[in-house]
């Protein structure tokens, strides 16, 4: 076969192969679609999903069904996503952690955050916010540092999992301000802010909209917001940085992938309903504690490779290891 006519024949597969995808994405969706989500119902990540799926099911035409997989630090809910048909009906409600932190944790994870997915958008960002029990006898982060040092691993703070959002950046405040707490991990961030309003732990970095009913109803204590500027759902709570701990950054945000290997004709339909339904709920999710960051996939791509260097560090560091 002469080169022009291989060079033909590649060229009229590549056009059928596009034309296949665009039809995909014409056709796109044909059946309801799935919303992985990594933690357990009732969390502020159901907030998020639930009100994301409700518009883009009236955009799409189909019903949009909020899945929750809580456990191993997100890993379930990622594996579920990386082994589903790369067709866009299956899509994941990503932490960062599950993308940027669980590589660096666990040796044998049952997905590759690199290879196995497809970006569609950052979703919200949001501060962690620490918040005590009222029985902890601190106002404030300086006094809670005290109070640590003064009865090391006396203290006990939860998170939603080995390697979450929460447990870093526990870590992170632990190494910068030389402190010893223990670590109670959770199934999620719901039992666990059960359990710190019962008083059975004493601490817990959470996300913003998960904490702020809590500290509204008087429940729990907040002391410090962990982005480098405070929250305006909290403009009254410092941020750790302003507490003394200089530098400090523990902000983190949800996003949304979906199978790697999906048309990208179909990505791009999916990446485009997600980031409208995002935007036209912004004030109402920005109520709930939630800054909306909806963007392209490229720049989720950068986030994740960035951020996912910055915890590397972290995690050495502390010496974290998952099953």
């Amino acid at each position: 076969m002469s080169f022009s006519r291989w060079t033909r024949r590649h060229l009229l597969a590549a056009v059928a192969l596009a034309a296949v995808g665009v039809t995909h994405a014409q056709d796109f969706p044909t059946k309801p679609l799935r919303l992985i989500v990594p933690f357990a119902a009732g969390a502020s990540t159901d907030f998020l999903a639930r009100t994301v799926a409700q518009t883009m099911a009236k955009d799409l035409g189909q019903p949009v069904v909020v899945d929750n997989k809580p456990g191993a630090g997100g890993a379930i809910a990622a594996e579920l996503v990386a082994k589903a048909a790369p067709d866009g009906h299956t899509f994941l409600l990503t932490s960062a952690g599950i993308v940027t932190m669980n590589q660096h944790i666990y040796p044998k994870l049952s997905y590759d955050p690199a290879k196995d997915f497809a970006p569609l958008t950052l979703g919200v960002r949001l501060p962690i916010v620490t918040v005590v029990h009222p029985s902890v006898p601190v106002k404030n982060m300086q006094e809670l540092i005290a109070y640590a040092r003064a009865n090391p691993g006396k203290l006990t703070y939860g998170s939603a999992g080995t390697g979450t959002s929460q447990h870093l950046a526990a870590e992170l405040l632990k190494s910068m301000a030389k402190v010893s707490m223990l670590h109670i991990p959770y199934r999620g961030g719901a039992p666990a802010m059960n359990d710190l309003l019962g008083g059975q732990i004493q601490v817990m970095f959470v996300q913003v909209p998960s904490a702020l009913p809590q500290v509204k109803a008087g429940k729990v204590r907040a002391l410090a917001v962990g982005s480098d500027k405070r929250d305006p759902a909290m403009p009254d709570v410092p941020t750790v940085s302003e507490a003394g701990v200089k530098g400090y950054n523990s902000d983190t945000w949800y996003g949304f992938m979906t199978t790697a290997g999906t048309p990208a004709p179909v990505v791009q339909k999916l990446q485009a309903a997600v980031v409208k339904a995002l935007k036209e709920n912004e004030q109402k999710l920005e109520q709930h504690g939630f800054n909306v960051d909806a963007g392209s996939a490229s720049q989720m791509a950068k986030t994740i490779e960035d951020e996912s260097k910055k915890w590397a560090v972290v995690i050495k560091s502390a010496g974290i290891k998952g099953e």
